[in-house]
């Protein structure tokens, strides 16, 4: 039987990667994309910790299905 914490786990650790991917994109931007006011409005380190947060947590509840 498959536990009903494993699909929240993998999506927020999912994300949390994305997030990465997305802070580090927005780093190589370029200088002038800046000064134009063409900046990110995703708070892209706020959103990988609170997902990596979560995602602790889905796999906590995870195993503690999982041994019973």
């Amino acid at each position: 039987m498959q536990s009903d914490y494993a699909w929240p786990t993998l999506s927020f650790i999912a994300l949390a990667l994305l997030s990465v991917a997305a802070d580090w994109l927005r780093h190589r931007r370029r200088e002038a994309d800046r000064q134009r006011g063409r900046t990110g409005w995703v708070p892209w380190p706020q959103l990988m910790v609170l997902a990596l947060i979560l995602a602790a947590v889905c796999a906590g509840l995870w195993i503690q299905d999982i041994r019973g």
